[in-house]
């Protein structure tokens, strides 16, 4: 403390300026102030309670010459000469409040910063509140104040101020001290945004309870900018902004996002509406990044609140929202509310978490963001105020490769066959996923040895596949593909029909973009294959080859998980995983699709009319759906036509003929296996009718009968795995099938 002005300085008002130099300069008279309230109050007890409890023990009680000792200015360089008259001292602080708010009305007018006075403008407090926040504050200044408080309540336990001793300090009459009383509800200016709260036990009466002023708030009056640590958990503070003419945002939304925004600043004041910016769009299309570029235009920085966490914290919503919404007063700053989505999945509590947002938009800010992945309306839910939803969608593929390009820079030198045009159509990434690939790409380069640490195109596809694969993982599984286009053997159609498909996706934004088609086409943007023809013929091979091929993930979905008995089930299930498709730039593979895209049948009861609902949801969800979606089925005909007439291609996997069998046979033995001379691949190929998967058991089976053999693999061990693989599907076989290997066989 740098002590108190003296009481006769008071009416010399030639030896003060008529601006404080600084805050401190302020509190230091408002403090001088305070003292004089104090020492009236002490002398109104001495006329009504004259000292005559000296043989208490000392230490347990604060006489009133310990008084006139503190508030003397023996200990300081400035004092106050207190007077033993009632009358003079009021007289005295009637004068200094009047010297106060001279001042103080002459510093504001001046742009002298005071903190105290600003903390009232922010949260609307009456000049009594304002000295409510003194009597707080003064014991976080000087500890003489404890004792002081000590004193006036005869306790030397209760160092906080009271209610009843911030009325008896204010209050001149017993109507002011119950009028007074509404300055304490919890819906008043000082506890409403949790600026001052009771301390100690909650059982005392209203007059008898403690006061706190909270921390942060002290901090603030101090000047200290400290933040609030307890929200940190929550919250993050974001000060650095992007240029918002940098953004790839067109200049006319931000031209409209800018003027709204300018025309609140200017009407704040008098109309008290509140500006809520409703950004959504996938996870990581830049609705964070705009947010902060508005921010940078009017000069505040923004708090970032995570309500995912706020609502994971175990604390009470509302006692976490308020000072975090209070902190956007105090900085001031702009709040952003990240993963609303989260809040609107709890159905049991959404209504009164959104309602609680709501009030604390209504008390405390008039610049919010939220945010989420899908569209929201709030139904009324903010009033008067206005609420402004803005989608911001998924760059196109220009936009991807443009930004391919433009993110590049910054994250290692790339290899001149990387090509932005084919990662821009293969992965339908926002530019935060982007971002987030390109590290991935320049991590996984630098982890390679050698000193080459150029970004491959392998690197990149290993970035934005790590991007897309987020939660198709559990309603379907992930297919590992090995297959490539030596390992496949179709008729050459087949073979060209597989070509086409690996073409469309790779030409997408030529065809759609370039040559204008995406204009022509509301729906149907999407790629849709139907494999058919008997088990074992070569179609989850086929999918796993084109998976490769396009550099892609492919995920083969589970029906188990899908198909539920209960009403409206299945279609939850299809709804998460072409979501999460749109979003993951994955392959759809639907096996046994007849299951699920079975034809539609004659509505004899409630079960059949839900089972055509879901097929007609499927086939919306299929018109909607931008991606590569592959159903294979055993049977053409079990395929619902409509579905078959949304099928950009339809191709057949055939029973293989005996040529196709025999490179099947030859081209499933991996090159380091040991094989036996001898193997009559010829006899296999004719004499067995059976499908690509039955003769892939067959080898297999045959190379752990070598193994156990220790010798190479040989016509024996083919014969014998024949054997078992007609056994084991039920066809029988005679010794006469075998010739002229019967001797081959194994009798049982």
């Amino acid at each position: 403390m740098n002590g108190f002005v003296k009481c006769d300085e008071l009416t010399d008002r030639g030896t003060v300026s008529a601006l404080y130099e600084d805050n401190w300069d302020y509190l230091s008279e408002a403090l001088n102030y305070l003292d004089l309230l104090i020492y009236r109050e002490v002398l109104s007890r001495q006329q009504t309670s004259p000292e005559n409890l000296q043989e208490i023990l000392k230490g347990a009680y604060i006489s009133e010459a310990e008084v006139e000792r503190l508030l003397s200015g023996k200990a300081e360089a400035r004092s106050i000469e207190m007077h033993t008259e009632v009358e003079e001292s009021e007289q005295k602080a009637t004068a200094l409040l009047a010297r106060i708010e001279e001042r103080r009305k002459a510093s504001l007018e001046g742009s002298v910063y005071l903190a105290l006075p600003h903390l009232a403008h922010l949260f609307a407090l009456t000049p009594f509140e304002e000295m409510i926040v003194l009597i707080c504050l003064a014991p976080e200044l000087d500890l003489k104040y404890e004792r002081l408080y000590a004193y006036l309540h005869d306790d030397m336990t209760r160092r906080k101020p009271s209610v009843d001793l911030v009325m008896r300090l204010l209050c001149t009459s017993s109507r002011e001290r119950i009028q007074a009383r509404a300055f304490f509800s919890h819906q008043a200016p000082l506890f409403h945004p949790r600026l001052l709260r009771f301390a100690g036990n909650g059982d005392n009466p209203l007059a008898g309870r403690s006061l706190k002023l909270d921390d942060r708030v002290v901090n603030f009056i101090l000047g200290i900018d400290s933040g609030n640590q307890e929200l940190d958990t929550y919250t993050q503070l974001v000060t650095s902004h992007p240029n918002l003419g940098s953004l790839r945002w067109s200049d006319e939304l931000k031209r409209q996002l800018v003027n709204l925004l300018q025309s609140c600043i200017h009407d704040v004041d008098e109309s008290q509406r509140r500006l809520i910016y409703h950004f959504y769009g996938s996870k990581g299309t830049g609705k964070k990044t705009l947010a902060a570029g508005l921010c940078a235009e009017i000069g505040i920085p923004l708090l970032v609140v995570d309500l995912q966490k706020v609502l994971r914290g175990g604390q009470s919503f509302k006692d976490i929202m308020h000072p975090i919404f209070r902190e956007g007063i105090l900085r001031p700053a702009a709040i952003y509310l990240e993963h609303v989505d989260y809040l609107l999945e709890n159905e049991n509590q959404a209504t009164s978490y959104l309602q609680e947002v709501a009030d604390c938009i209504d008390e405390f800010s008039w610049l919010t963001f939220i945010a989420t992945e899908k569209y929201w309306a709030p139904a009324g839910l903010f009033g008067e105020h206005i609420y402004v939803g803005i989608e911001l969608p998924m760059p196109d593929m220009m936009a991807r490769n443009q930004l391919w390009g433009e993110l590049s820079a910054n994250n290692g030198v790339l290899s001149e066959e990387v090509d932005f045009n084919e990662l821009a159509v293969k992965f339908r990434l926002t530019p935060g996923q982007m971002e987030a690939a390109l590290v991935a790409a320049s991590n996984r380069a630098n982890f390679r040895a050698g000193e080459d640490k150029t970004i491959q195109i392998d690197d990149l596809y290993f970035g934005g596949r790590a991007q897309s694969n987020q939660k198709l993982g559990s309603l379907s599984r992930k297919l590992s593909p090995h297959y490539t286009w030596k390992d496949i053997t179709l008729p050459q159609n087949a073979l060209d029909q597989l070509g086409e498909i690996c073409a469309q996706v790779r030409h997408r934004q030529t065809v759609y973009e370039t040559w204008g088609f995406d204009k022509k086409l509301s729906l149907g943007k999407g790629l849709c294959a139907l494999f058919y023809g008997p088990s074992g013929t070569g179609k989850t091979m086929a999918a796993e080859v084109i998976t490769n091929e396009l550099h892609l993930e492919a995920y083969k979905v589970d029906l188990s998980c899908i198909v539920s008995k209960y009403i409206g089930e299945t279609e939850k299930n299809l709804a998460k995983i072409f979501q999460e498709a749109e979003t993951s730039n994955a392959i759809l593979f639907f096996d046994e699709a007849d299951a699920l895209f079975g034809k539609r049948s004659e509505v004899k009861d409630a079960h059949d009319r839900y089972a055509n609902i879901e097929l007609s949801y499927l086939l919306q969800r299929m018109e909607e759906f931008e991606g590569l979606v592959i159903l294979a089925t055993n049977l053409r005909k079990n395929i619902d036509e409509a579905f078959f007439r949304r099928m950009q291609f339809a191709v057949e996997f055939p029973f293989p003929e005996a040529k196709y069998r025999y490179r099947i046979w030859k081209g499933h033995i991996p090159a380091d296996a040991p094989v036996a001379e001898g193997i009559d691949f010829n006899f296999l190929a004719n004499r067995f009718n059976i499908t690509g998967g039955n003769i892939k058991n067959i080898i297999v089976n045959a190379a752990f009968l070598a193994a156990e053999a220790s010798s190479p693999i040989c016509m024996q061990h083919m014969i014998h795995a024949t054997q078992r693989e007609y056994e084991k599907i039920g066809r029988g076989c005679t010794s006469d099938e075998f010739s002229p290997y019967q001797d081959l066989l194994r009798v049982s």
